[in-house]
């Protein structure tokens, strides 16, 4: 296999790579530099890139990966159908837009890759690792010589939430939220999101009619008056009740409607999704003003902390690169919001569940899937195999129908546990039969924290699918089976007393010491009910 490095239209280097596993220095340049080279499609059936839910079991005639500081990062793996690696490719520049761009050459019978990256002052290490290892293996090794050191995330991270968001949309008030946290409280959640919302009067659910100006008026940062007339005693009133209380915030999205946006037409884009303009995180003196917006939330309130969302709009680009911008702009965010309080609470969305996103936030939740428990699941798995263990991963908020079966409720809560468990229904309507399943898996949660959250995640994927994912403690395993047919696999690499979850739409049927239904009621001897679960001794 050779390797070619082009800058400024000239080749700078050339050679062949002799071993399995390579480190290539790709060396600064005041201009965009071109890396190619051929990878073999032999014993090659599906690839990896950190964007996707699950691996694809598929050879596409092109593959793209963009990425940059908000956004994934930049990595691609070649797999066969055992999930054994034939070329992982990752470069340890996590900051600076940057392409992957993979064509097929049926001549050739390979894959020719074009990595391509902006001007940089500092030289970057291309690793090429062919060995025949699990590739996840070559993504764990790699993620190792970024020699990053694992923040201590403070102990509210990993508190479950409730969070106002699909329960309510923006048509929330005090008072319901009160009437909620007191129930989420009672039920285990130690964490409040009031998600958007609530810096506009305009009461408003998402639906076709309001979603094309929903962004309108995001900008400001203005406290609804109508919705939170006692702001301060409300905040209170929840801390003291032992919630930690964030709101919902986004620094890159400015409003047509919003005040701000006349001190701000020059360094906003033009289009206006949703009406709205993204900030240009370049200028530094717009940035600033949003920066100091948001920040001040938190002293002025005695907030915990924010969730910050929409970092990925700041949009990768190689011929005009904001990966440096966005994230000098989201690491000043993150300094000023922990300047009184060093434990506030940070959420990131998935898109940028990174590497490089670890010293900026304390929790990373997985991508808006309501309904969607199974996406839910691969989303958690998704994070969880691209930051690897010790992390809080937080699932995306549980939202089920109100006629949704039992069954599949906890099936929700199940799949939620690949992470930290987030509800957002409306507390007040749960039946007793629906909020004993929630408090069950909560109760589950916590009883069983340690192994979920400090375990070692083992996540195996068959094909294209997420076969089952595994935490390991040396005294017990918990097994979220999503096949049957892996579930001698799963048994195979478990150690201790192993705590068997049935994610599956049927029944198991397995020598179990117990087992259990979605309530944690004893259940039939040796049948595991679909969202129920089992222990082997």
């Amino acid at each position: 296999m050779d390797i070619t490095i082009i800058q400024q239209k000239k080749v700078i280097e050339k050679h062949s790579l002799d071993t399995k596993l390579e480190k290539v220095t790709v060396p600064s340049s005041d201009a965009a530099t071109i890396i190619k080279l051929p990878v073999p499609i032999l014993d090659i059936q599906g690839y990896w890139t950190p964007a996707q839910r699950t691996p694809t079991q598929q050879l596409t005639w092109t593959i793209k990966a963009e990425s940059s500081a908000v956004k994934d990062f930049p990595a691609v793996a070649f797999f066969n159908t055992c999930q054994q690696n034939h070329c992982f490719l990752a470069l340890d520049n996590l900051i600076n837009d940057t392409t992957i761009t993979a064509q097929m050459n049926q001549e050739t019978a390979e894959y020719d890759v074009t990595i391509e990256i902006p001007a940089t002052e500092q030289n970057c290490i291309l690793t090429i690792d062919q060995r025949p290892h699990p590739w996840q293996d070559c993504l764990n090794e790699w993620r190792a010589t970024l020699n990053q050191t694992l923040p201590e995330f403070p102990e509210a991270a990993w508190n479950p939430v409730f969070c106002t968001w699909y329960a309510i949309h923006a048509k929330l008030t005090e008072s319901w939220v009160e009437a909620n946290a007191v129930i989420a409280a009672e039920l285990g959640c130690g964490t409040l999101i009031i998600d958007d919302g609530w810096c506009f009067d305009t009461m408003k659910r998402v639906c076709p009619e309001t979603i094309d100006s929903w962004y309108e008026q995001i900008g400001d940062w203005n406290l609804s008056g109508v919705k939170f007339p006692e702001f301060k005693s409300h905040v209170e009133k929840m801390q003291n009740m032992g919630l930690k209380y964030l709101l919902w915030v986004t620094p890159a999205l400015i409003g047509n409607k919003s005040d701000i946006i006349k001190s701000l037409e020059n360094s906003i884009s033009k289009d206006s999704p949703e009406s709205s303009h993204t900030l240009d995180p370049s200028n530094p003196g717009a940035a600033k003003i949003i920066i100091d917006k948001l920040a001040s939330l938190v002293e002025k309130y005695q907030l915990d902390g924010l969730k910050v969302d929409f970092l990925d709009c700041f949009k990768q680009n190689i011929d005009v690169p904001c990966g440096k911008a966005s994230y000098e702009l989201v690491s000043k965010l993150s300094k000023q919001i922990r300047q009184n309080n060093i434990d506030a609470l940070i959420e990131f969305r998935q898109p940028y569940a990174t590497p490089a996103m670890l010293p900026l936030a304390t929790q990373f939740r997985a991508g808006d899937v309501p309904f969607d428990f199974m996406d839910n699941f691969n989303r958690l798995c998704q994070i969880r195999v691209a930051m690897g263990d010790n992390i809080p991963v937080h699932s995306d908020p549980v939202f089920w129908n109100a006629s949704e079966l039992l069954s599949n409720i906890s099936r929700h809560m199940i799949a939620s546990l690949v992470g930290i468990p987030m509800l957002s229904m409306d507390l007040q309507e749960l039946t007793p039969e629906v909020k004993a399943v929630v408090r069950h898996w909560l109760e589950f949660y916590q009883t069983k924290q340690q192994t979920l959250n400090h375990g070692h995640w083992h996540i195996h994927y068959k094909l294209s699918n997420t076969a089952f994912a595994m935490t390991a403690a040396p005294t017990e395993s918990i097994i979220i089976l999503n096949d049957a047919t892996a579930l001698p696999e799963a048994l195979e690499i478990a150690a201790g007393r192993v705590y068997l979850l049935n994610l599956t739409g049927s029944q198991l049927t397995h020598p179990v010491t117990e087992s259990f239904d979605g309530t944690g009621k004893k259940a039939t001897a040796n049948v595991i009910p679909s969202g129920g679960y089992g222990i082997i001794s």
